[in-house]
């Protein structure tokens, strides 16, 4: 190999490097179709809100308000967040997210919009943050990856939000991303399979192959055919019961 090569390859692995320690930088996961972020900081209020105003969506299921409540317990998780909030600057402080969400129907089916646009904070309304999308459950993304922007400051015990202004514009680069769970012949109890249901909300995941029975096992009882289960378990301790 010639000193030209040799160049080269160091060249290609610095920029490699580079690029890796840039993204890595970010903590969004999975990757936004596009970003863009800033260099300052601000905080969330201790009484953090979800504003519907202009929303064709009205919640009536409260799928959105769900979703809500889980990014807040995402964020906090075992946090206790009751720093000062008084001692922030006014300006710096963001008291809640504005959802506006254009399609009144959360009918859910293969192939829904699940693009999302988040703007932290909202250039129209700056102590809020905004957040758009064609369908409930692109704002639900939306959530998920505000969430992964918030940081607890274990000095200060407040969730601070670094390097805005963001503006992330997303959609799924595939419209099928799934996860399969073979409970037939690896038994998992429900709350750890309700664990995996929402590690999947987590990672933007939208299809669920739930592989319960084989000729392995038959761990799930069903009452039209209830001696199903006693004749196929493992154990009787191994039954998915609902």
């Amino acid at each position: 190999m010639g000193l030209k090569s040799v160049w080269l390859v160091v060249v290609f692995l610095f920029l490699g490097v580079a690029v890796a320690k840039n993204v890595n930088r970010l903590n969004v996961w999975p990757m936004p179709k596009w970003v863009s972020r800033g260099h300052n900081r601000v905080y969330m209020s201790l009484d953090f809100q979800l504003v519907t105003d202009g929303s064709k969506y009205i919640d009536g299921s409260e799928i959105l308000k769900d979703g809500f409540t889980r990014m807040l317990d995402v964020v906090k998780v075992a946090h206790v967040v009751d720093g000062d909030i008084s001692s922030v600057d006014k300006s710096h402080i963001i008291k809640g997210i504005h959802v506006l969400i254009f399609s009144p129907d959360d009918q859910l089916q293969y192939g829904v919009a699940e693009s999302y646009k988040l703007l932290v904070p909202s250039p129209e309304m700056p102590d809020y943050v905004h957040l758009e999308a064609q369908t409930v459950y692109g704002a639900l993304h939306g959530l998920q990856t505000f969430s992964q922007l918030c940081h607890f400051n274990f000095t200060t015990r407040l969730i601070e939000v670094h390097m805005v202004p963001w503006t992330i514009i997303d959609q799924p680069r595939f419209s099928y991303r799934g996860l399969l769970i073979d409970t037939s012949r690896h038994y998992q109890p429900v709350p750890m399979i309700k664990k995996v249901i929402d590690s999947m909300a987590y990672a933007k995941l939208n299809v669920l192959h739930w592989h319960i029975v084989d000729i392995q096992s038959f761990p799930l009882e069903i009452p039209s055919f209830s001696k199903a289960v006693g004749w196929g378990l493992f154990s009787f301790r191994a039954v998915h019961l609902f």
